[in-house]
């Protein structure tokens, strides 16, 4: 007897033998039990996912001699004959080679004829979609009113290319891709039936290459055995499907870690002297970077597709990068493997974008950095207070100040009161402070607020806009607060708790606001920013905060200068 692949040898022979699709055969089975069958069905899904196989067991059910059961017999001529594919009630049709409208024609004509021996005639449409308009207009009529008995199931892995007009008369079940872990568990229940020895890493090489696939896994098996015989491990299995070493790509990591570009390099021309497949190299590093982000980003190696060995060193890298680094890295890596399927120089390629990764420079965020140059703005006007002490405008500090000038006789007035005819730089300046009024003073002189809270919070939309159209990015920044109380003539705004630089900027460009909001009002108020550290923000909005990002940052980049010059000396970028 010819051997027989795997995947022939272990098809699945009932509805509970499929691996992965358990939406699609407990539908069916359901559907079968309750004698709903339909006329037709489209099972749409990637390659190699049971469409086939699914639509040959749908056959059998309803054709068995003990049937229409959710578990035929395969012991009685109907299933036996479908099984070997030589029933002459189901016919397989392939719709890549049969696909124009003489042979959907052909078809119609053998519609008139009744199912013998069986109880229904079943055509199995393969690829469908590869069928003409006119064979799919040919179609329509008969799916709409198919003759007793008749059921078509059509199989695709493109169904966004089959009409809607066919869609729409038949029940279509979406086959899910595989998990890896799943591919691995069947094969391996299918090296114990063969009696093959594998090791755990083995397997999980091969489903990860088969990329959701049972029967590309199963194939690739048959493939590894023949390879390498009854006994098979992780080395054998990477040197003949080419896959390359997970250790390269850890080594890129470090490379990174230590800025080490001749590394780097040397590294590129090792895997052009080893023969790797650049692309492929780019993709397992893309895919290297991603369990680095998963890992940092989840902190559990659930998500993680690798041995328990290289899962504790992705948690031990995770620590050395951060997310927006990542995520860069990753995109390199993807630019780098597009450049190089429409290149003819792939290694310059691959050479640049190792160089590119290794003097990356760490991503810091714009608020991070804005808030560092309003701690240094700070602690400069800080040390500026401690060289030079500002002179005030009180009584209580009348000693201190008639000690500064030396003594009584060599100060301000002379003992009948007349002020001297000559004053020191420093008495000049203390009677220039004193002819103005305290801050205070004038600000108790102004009149009274005339203007209600809840005016100013049904306001506030239009008050954003207003300061939009005058200033768009203090606008954007404002919009992110909601007024929250009105104490006098400060008005209280309240940010969210990541708001901080929002606020910042806010403050920075105050006095510009407060005269908007003047204009709008015809009311002078002192703005002040808080954070909401109590969680109000949430309940008191009645208008949800909208900020355009871009549009945010390129007019922060026209407006603020130390921004421009960030953006410009460290080639800065905006990340969503």
């Amino acid at each position: 007897m010819s051997y027989v692949v795997l995947a022939r040898k272990y098809r699945p022979m009932f509805f509970d033998d499929v691996v992965g699709q358990q939406h699609v055969t407990k539908t069916l089975q359901n559907a079968i039990e309750q004698n709903r069958i339909a006329n037709a069905y489209l099972f749409s899904g990637p390659r190699g996912v049971g469409k086939t196989t699914v639509a040959r067991l749908l056959a059998k059910a309803l054709n068995c001699e003990h049937g229409p059961t959710t578990k035929p017999c395969n012991k009685c001529s109907s299933c036996i004959e479908i099984n070997e594919s030589r029933s002459l009630d189901v016919f397989e049709i392939d719709g890549a080679s049969n696909r124009g409208i003489d042979e959907i024609r052909n078809l119609r004509e053998s519609l008139r004829y009744s199912p013998n021996p069986g109880k229904h005639r079943i055509y199995i449409i393969d690829e469908v979609h590869m069928l003409t308009n006119e064979a799919f207009n040919a179609l329509l009529k008969t799916l709409e009113e198919p003759p007793t008995n008749v059921l078509f199931i059509f199989a695709t892995t493109e169904a966004h290319k089959v009409p809607t007009t066919i869609l729409s008369r038949c029940q279509r079940f979406d086959f899910k891709r595989m998990s890896n872990k799943s591919i691995a568990d069947q094969l391996r229940e299918l090296a114990v039936k063969e009696k093959i020895e594998i090791d755990e890493e083995s397997l999980r090489l091969i489903a990860n290459k088969a990329d959701g696939s049972m029967r590309d896994g199963e194939s690739i098996l048959d493939q590894v055995i023949a390879f390498a015989g009854t006994k098979i491990d992780s080395a054998q299995v990477a040197d003949l499907l080419g896959i390359i070493d997970q250790e390269l790509f850890f080594q890129v990591s470090n490379l990174i870690k230590k800025g080490d570009v001749h590394g780097g390099v040397d590294l590129a021309n090792m895997i052009f002297t080893e023969g790797y497949n650049f692309n492929e190299f780019l993709i397992g590093l893309a895919e290297h970077f991603r369990n680095i982000l998963v890992a940092k980003a989840t902190h559990s190696a659930r998500e993680l597709d690798v041995s328990e060995e290289h899962g504790k060193r992705y948690f031990s890298q995770a620590d050395d990068f951060q997310v927006e680094d990542l995520l860069r890295l990753i995109k390199i890596a993807a630019d780098a493997e597009n450049l190089i399927r429409r290149s003819s120089n792939g290694r310059l390629h691959l050479e640049v974008a190792l160089v590119k990764m290794i003097k990356l420079t760490k991503s810091v965020q714009l608020s991070q950095l804005l808030n560092n140059i309003e701690d240094i703005k700070k602690k400069s006007e800080q040390q500026a207070l401690v060289n030079h002490p500002p002179i005030v405008n009180n009584a209580s500090h009348t000693p201190y100040i008639g000690m500064a000038t030396s003594s009584a006789s060599s100060g301000i007035a002379d003992s009948n009161g007349a002020r001297a005819d000559s004053l020191s730089p420093f008495s000049k300046r203390l009677e220039t402070l004193k002819k103005q009024p305290p801050v205070h003073e004038a600000e108790t002189e102004q009149e009274p607020v005339t203007i209600e809270f809840s005016e100013i919070e049904s306001r506030w939309k239009e008050i954003v806009e207003y300061v939009k159209k005058k200033k768009i990015a203090l606008g954007s920044f404002l919009s992110e607060g909601w007024p929250t109380q009105l104490e006098g003539k400060t008005l209280v705004v309240t940010f969210g708790a990541q708001n901080g630089f929002h606020i910042n900027s806010i403050e920075r460009s105050q006095k510009v606001i407060e005269k908007l909001i003047a204009e709008i009002l015809n009311v002078k108020l002192i703005l002040r920013c808080v954070k909401d550290e109590q969680g109000v923000l949430d309940k008191v909005r009645k208008i949800p905060a909208r900020v355009d990002k871009k549009t945010q940052f390129s007019q922060l980049l026209e407006e603020n200068s130390i921004v421009k010059k960030i953006v410009e000396t460290f080639d800065a970028e905006l990340i969503d």
